[in-house]
């Protein structure tokens, strides 16, 4: 039983590597976030939203294992104001973030549940509403919503087809791509891994799912396998069948270049909408996507920086592409003191069909964060955030907002 028990555990932390749940340990872990600022402000017009505070959101995790069975399973509440125009607050489970206060689209999970079962070695079957199961690296994304390190993902570029008008929420700076590395999140999935070596650096994973939104009339299935032949490289592929009818089927293919400790390369590929037809393509759901990534840890000191550059194309639309890069540093004062900042700049797709005087649009956004760990369980962090979001149409909207969480995580 020992035995049996012990290669579980290496199962899980090989599995885990891969593509971890939630919360990679049986554990228990709670996020209190607050924050205030202003929500937007027109440069033309001077118009802007009063100065508000966000209410106070938090979310509270659970992981459980019993030797082959584990689950776990979040919550998110709130007393979130619901109107800024002064009606009142609300008490509610509610997927806001700090991102919603700030006008981006980026929702957290109100909440979640997963059930993994592990009936022997290295293979493990799951069915839950946030699996969170991945392979490959993909464009930055540090942090879940309701956590401290999260920030704008792809420089804030918002998804769908770009509109000659502008929003009053600032978000139509187009040029997003959905990489389909995340191949098992809502879903009854499974996957196998076949470690190369005792110390689990070398493996081989396979996995099937079936998705969220499969009918018996349109039956589709999504695959994914990573292979790590040697400690330098690794290499992911995975396709997800999406609706064709809709958004089409979508292909995924990473690199990770693994040099050493001090410097890492990852890279990657996608290719969404396949089986739609041109003609069908007014949502601009056909796009070419491919980003990359270097990690650079200075020598011995604790100090890194990862930045980041992508490009995202739209293939039968008439829409031009769309370019964004960014960076994520750290330094690390104390082992109990850690300062960093998340910065990036976005050019949106432009619509061929707009005026001479239209462009694809413009963000900016900076993100400095500072965390002091009081102890193993509790941790406080503080949070600003800036954002400029230059549309389309001309107009242009700033927003700002300081955060505060507290971290509570204890394992058992």
């Amino acid at each position: 039983m020992k035995k049996f028990l012990i290669a579980i555990a290496a199962g899980v932390i090989l599995l885990n590597s891969a593509g971890a749940q939630i919360l990679k340990k049986r554990s228990v872990q709670n996020i209190l976030y607050t924050g205030l600022g202003l929500p937007y402000e027109n440069d033309h017009d001077d118009g802007h939203d009063d100065f508000n505070w966000t209410g106070l959101l938090d979310t509270i995790q659970v992981r459980l294992d019993w030797e082959w069975f584990t689950m776990d399973g979040g919550l998110t509440w709130g007393i979130p104001k619901m109107d800024w125009d002064g009606s009142g607050i609300s008490f509610l489970n509610t997927n806001a973030t700090q991102f919603a206060f700030m006008g981006e689209n980026r929702n957290g999970y109100d909440h979640y549940i997963n059930f993994v079962v592990r009936p022997f070695k290295n293979f493990e079957a799951g069915i839950g509403t946030h699996l969170n199961w991945t392979v490959g690296p993909s464009p930055q994304t540090e942090g879940f919503p309701w956590m401290p390190l999260a920030h704008v993902w792809q420089g804030d570029l918002a998804k769908g087809a770009p509109q000659p008008d502008g929003a009053a929420d600032g978000k139509n700076v187009f040029g997003f791509m959905d990489y389909a590395y995340k191949w098992a999140d809502p879903a009854i999935a499974a996957r196998y891994t076949i470690g190369f070596d005792s110390a689990n650096k070398h493996y081989l994973q396979l996995g099937v799912a079936i998705p969220d939104g499969a009918t018996s009339d349109h039956f589709f299935i999504n695959a994914a396998a990573e292979l790590k032949p040697i400690d330098l490289l690794t290499v992911a592929v995975a396709y997800k069948h999406a609706d064709k009818d809709s958004h089409g089927g979508k292909l995924y293919a990473g690199v990770k270049l693994d040099f050493s400790q001090y410097f890492k390369i990852d890279a990657w590929f996608g290719l969404n909408g396949i089986g739609i037809k041109k003609d069908y393509d007014t949502a601009g759901d056909k796009m070419l996507g491919t980003g990359a990534s270097v990690y650079i840890k200075f020598g011995k000191l604790p100090l890194w920086i990862r930045p980041e550059v992508g490009w995202s194309n739209y293939l039968y639309a008439d829409y031009t592409w769309a370019l964004y890069t960014g960076a994520r540093i750290q330094w690390d004062i104390t082992d109990k003191m850690h300062l960093g900042a998340w910065t990036s700049l976005a050019w949106g797709a432009e619509n061929d069909s707009w005026p001479d005087d239209y462009d694809g649009g413009f963000v900016w956004n900076i993100r400095p964060d500072f965390t002091f760990d009081i102890n193993e369980r509790h941790s406080i962090s503080a949070v600003f955030e800036y954002e400029t979001t230059h549309l389309p149409n001309d107009d242009r909207y700033n927003r700002f907002c300081f955060g505060f969480y507290w971290k509570y995580n204890r394992a058992f």
